[in-house]
């Protein structure tokens, strides 16, 4: 299952991109709001949501992704949940798909660049390989081992 945490003002066209490539890949996906009535996207369709933030943590999916709207972004700073969303999914080894209105939600949840971390903005193809497995060579870097 995938998880795409979404805002205000968000690009439906991504959000429709990746919901597409993961349901082809025969995942399931699910839209996760800061509030239950969903969001308003950019150019002002409304996206229902399935999931509201405070209640579906990124632990509940397989991979993740984050496609948020500048001022969504600045929201999202000062929401812990999200926060968590963003750092759980990092420390869980799950993919993430994100948009580069986003990175200030993932620089504060520690999120660092790698090959499981990948911008969506323009092709959510190269997030469908990371987003089927866990990303182990992270590993090391978010906990000890023996």
């Amino acid at each position: 299952a995938v998880g795409i945490l979404v805002s205000d003002g968000a690009d439906g066209t991504v959000i429709d991109a990746l919901k597409a490539a993961a349901e082809g890949a025969g995942a399931t996906v699910k839209i996760v709001a800061p509030k239950i009535g969903g969001v308003k996207l950019k150019g002002g369709k409304r996206l229902k949501a399935d999931g509201q933030l405070a209640g579906t943590p990124s632990v509940m999916f397989d991979a993740v992704a984050i496609v948020l709207s500048e001022a969504g972004c600045a929201e999202m700073l000062k929401e812990g949940a999200a926060i968590d969303f963003a750092k759980d999914a990092f420390g869980h080894l799950k993919a993430i798909g994100f948009t580069p209105d986003a990175q200030p939600l993932l620089d504060k949840a520690g999120v660092e660049a790698d090959a499981g971390v990948i911008d969506v903005s323009t092709d959510a193809k190269p997030w469908l390989k990371p987003a089927a497995t866990r990303q182990w060579d992270r590993e090391p870097k978010v906990r000890m081992l023996a």
